[in-house]
């Protein structure tokens, strides 16, 4: 069986176009807003987590699973050009509490050659938090029906 050029031509546009079609089908993970509705169930149990840890909600989302957008504290030893995260901390005064006790108890900050001695810094950062782990640290048990039929597409 012989081809012709533009009978070929076509084929290859043709497949060209399914192609870059099935490309812009693929799922993306998008942040996805919760409904008015799953606002309602999500944000209590994020306030009060809240409230315990003394954090701030940046904003909720919903990806695969509700979650929070935190904002917590990290510290940590600067030494030179390292900088070593030690940790996080939900609020400012819990970080300042750690860096006072590096800053009497560290080796290197009281025996060690004092234009060198590193400094402990403490700086923001983001970190997320999912509906069950602000409900286990809050203390709260939700309804596992409502929300399975809230937040699980079945």
């Amino acid at each position: 069986m012989k081809i012709k050029k533009s009978q070929l031509k076509n084929i290859i546009r043709e497949g060209i176009k399914v192609v870059l079609s099935e490309k812009k089908k693929k799922p993306r993970l998008v942040e996805n807003k919760m409904t008015p509705e799953q606002m309602k169930f999500a944000k209590p149990i994020f306030a009060a987590a809240a409230k315990k840890g003394g954090f701030k909600i940046k904003k909720m989302t919903m990806y695969s699973q509700p979650s929070a957008e935190i904002s917590v504290y990290k510290y940590g030893k600067d030494s030179g050009s390292m900088w070593t995260i030690w940790g996080t901390t939900f609020t400012k005064s819990e970080a300042m509490t750690i860096k006072k006790l590096i800053e009497k108890t560290d080796s290197d900050m009281i025996s060690g050659e004092p234009s060198y001695r590193p400094k402990v810094k403490i700086g923001t950062d983001t970190e997320y938090m999912d509906l069950w782990v602000a409900a286990q640290y809050a203390g709260i048990k939700y309804d596992r029906k409502e929300y399975d039929r809230l937040f699980r597409n079945n």
